[in-house]
């Protein structure tokens, strides 16, 4: 028996809505799937971290060339903190730099922070690289980013026997319980802490 026009016509029809109604949910929820995908929160960590860093040393740079470590130890005391702040909050993230052995006590790690910069000391590579960490928690994500010690920093960093005289005099002076000295090149002097809200 053969289907009237109008019967087969209808038939067409609501196979032709149902076909598009699946076609916007599969639409929708590759979508919808797209925009909750998580942003890579280390490399945006590593970015803002690089900035960080490059600015930091072409300050110092600046004021040592300008005044050697007389004019940069006081210059990095009074805007080091300032700097890596603003940094944070112009990209929206909480920075810090964090270490066990502290020049500024600000900077000093909790007890949970100590156990992350234990492990990743703990895992540097045969090349001299230190992993990066992230943690998520329900509210937040943080990337604890390494700083290892280069050669510049010894200056005012390394043993205290080769830390120039008049260097060590204004590091006495700026900071009276400084414990970020004593490294050598290729150890872990701290990390960066990059805490992204959700």
């Amino acid at each position: 028996m053969k289907n009237h026009p109008l019967e087969f016509n209808y038939m067409l029809e609501w196979k032709t809505v149902v076909f598009r109604i699946l076609f916007l949910l599969v639409l929708f929820s590759f979508g919808f799937g797209c925009q909750l995908k998580n942003p890579d929160y280390e490399s945006i960590a590593i970015t803002i971290t690089n900035e960080a860093k490059t600015n930091l040393v072409q300050k110092l740079n600046s004021k040592i060339a300008e005044g050697g470590t007389k004019q940069a130890i006081p210059f990095c005391k009074l805007n080091a903190i300032g700097f890596t702040n603003g940094l944070g909050q112009k990209n929206g993230v909480t920075l810090r730099r964090i270490t066990n052995k502290p020049r500024n006590q600000s900077n000093l790690l909790s007890a949970n922070e100590e156990k992350i910069f234990l492990e990743i000391e703990k895992l540097k590579t045969p090349e001299g690289v230190f992993p990066n960490k992230s943690i998520t928690s329900d509210d937040s994500v943080t990337v604890y980013i390494p700083i290892p010690v280069m050669g510049f920093c010894l200056q005012c960093h390394g043993n205290p026997n080769e830390i120039q005289k008049t260097t060590k005099q204004i590091l006495d002076q700026e900071y009276p319980n400084d414990k970020a000295i004593g490294y050598k090149v290729g150890e872990l002097r701290g990390l960066f802490s990059v805490q992204f809200p959700k």
